[in-house]
């Protein structure tokens, strides 16, 4: 058979099949990032949140408050970004009583930024995400009441963290308030402050954990302090004590009390010709005129008022209350 062998069957002849032709990889579908893309990306740096946000106190991070106190703690909240940035800011409540569940849960609300009026904190964490424009700050503010029922070292916090990228470290900021005791302000009739006090102490005995400690000032007449946890607790303790007239409304100071808690010369600010009061000893109650003031003895020589005979009685200066200055030296 004559003709020329077409080389290009000479593979099919032999049997061996020819090697297939290659064909052009098929490009990778858009939604598929190339390995080398891929590889670039991963070896770029995540953001670093702390780099670009600051979140700080607007005043102090801790708190002392007193029972049914209401009190507002702020932050602020700002972006370094080039541009808008948007924050995820999260806010979880923690409570944690020196008496383990018996603490009372403090009401948290706060103030949206951008809104007027504050808003209930139900949940005991939530995340909100909040839109930052460069360089502008945006303030955070909560509104913690203390509970009628705190309990002395109770504590709440609000626990911040806000964060460019979930994958980042969020900045963080814990703001908390701590209970304290007050001291109160009890109102007597006049002369019963002692047996006010007596009284309230007995039933303080039984409630340790309301009143603290009272003072009863032989300088201030018709008033007993009380240092303790809540208004509520001790006005509940009052109830029924005879002489007791309630309580005066606002916490008192303790720079208000410190001048009754200073020890002072006794015949301090007495002159000769005074009416005075005989607050000790058998004359008690009797008034009574000063004669002579021996500073060194811390005594006073007085003669009562009311009595036949006018008979010198000398008597310790702490055992005399002031009524009326006299301004004459011979008494009269």
């Amino acid at each position: 058979m004559s003709g020329r062998i077409n080389e290009e069957d000479i593979g099919l002849l032999s049997g061996t099949p020819a090697p297939p032709e290659k064909k052009p990889a098929a490009p990778e579908p858009s939604f598929l990032m190339p390995a080398a893309e891929r590889a670039e990306v991963a070896a770029q740096p995540k953001h670093d949140t702390k780099a670009f946000l600051t979140l700080q106190a607007a005043d102090d991070t801790v708190r002392n408050v007193t029972a049914g106190m209401v009190t507002t703690l702020s932050a602020v909240l700002s972006s370094k970004a080039p541009g808008p940035a948007t924050v995820a800011l999260a806010i979880e409540i923690g409570y944690t009583s020196t008496y383990p569940d018996e603490g009372a849960e403090w009401p948290v609300r706060w103030q949206p930024p951008g809104k007027r009026q504050f808003a209930e904190l139900f949940a005991r964490k939530e995340t909100v995400p909040l839109t930052l424009q460069p360089n502008t700050p945006v303030a955070l503010s909560f509104e913690v009441t203390a509970p009628v029922g705190v309990r002395y070292g109770d504590r709440v916090e609000v626990r911040l963290s806000a964060d460019l990228d979930e994958s980042g470290t969020p900045v963080r900021l814990t703001l908390a308030c701590v209970a304290r005791q007050a001291v109160l302000a009890i109102k007597t009739s006049r002369g019963y402050e002692r047996e006010v006090a007596d009284t309230l102490l007995a039933r303080a005995e039984e409630k340790p954990d309301v009143v603290f400690a009272l003072l009863v000032p032989s300088s201030l007449r018709g008033y007993v302090f009380a240092e303790g946890m809540s208004f509520e607790g001790v006005r509940e303790m009052l109830k029924g004590i005879r002489k007791a007239r309630g309580l005066v409304e606002g916490e008192t100071t303790l720079k208000e009390v410190e001048p009754l808690l200073v020890p002072k010369i006794t015949v301090e600010g007495f002159v000769e010709g005074a009416i005075v009061e005989l607050i000790s000893g058998p004359f008690k109650g009797e008034k009574a005129r000063v004669k002579k003031i021996d500073q060194a003895k811390e005594e006073i020589t007085v003669e009562l008022i009311e009595a036949v005979v006018p008979i010198p009685v000398t008597v310790r200066g702490d055992h005399v209350r002031m009524l009326e200055r006299g301004g004459s030296k011979g008494g009269s």
